[in-house]
């Protein structure tokens, strides 16, 4: 009767909620999972396409013209020699944790398109600079 209807009515509204809960974290998760890769994985299986890196800042922070900056990311005790044009994040400096998008070269360089600052809490990027 009607109290069968009801219940195939909200178990089934029940189930969709469960299967995009599900869903989403299963999405989150697994994006968050794949977001970088560790210095220590890139020198293991070197890719050949673009890939996320996560490292810290060594002190050997070079500035160079044109916005071009040069550095060694560190992480377990493997180093990463990273080069990268563009605007810094405010917090850039040696010591903090950054994620590196971009390509290694035959040189062993990697080359990063972009560069990303690890806050305490989260990555920010460069911000604007207004001229």
């Amino acid at each position: 009767g009607a109290g069968a209807l009801r219940f195939w009515q909200w178990g089934g509204l029940g189930l969709v909620v469960a299967a995009c809960t599900a869903y989403l974290v299963y999405s989150a998760t697994a994006t968050s999972a794949e977001y970088y890769q560790t210095i220590p994985e890139v020198r293991a299986h070197p890719a050949q396409g673009e890939v996320r890196v996560l490292g810290t800042v060594a002190d050997d922070v070079e500035r160079l013209p044109g916005d071009e900056v040069r550095f060694t990311a560190t992480d377990h005790g493997q180093s990463l020699p990273v080069e990268y044009t563009g605007a810094l994040p405010d917090i850039f400096k040696p010591g903090i944790q950054v994620v590196v998008e971009g390509s290694q070269g035959k040189d062993g360089v990697f080359h990063a398109r972009t560069l990303l600052a690890k806050c305490p809490s989260r990555f920010t990027a460069a911000s604007p600079i207004a001229k």
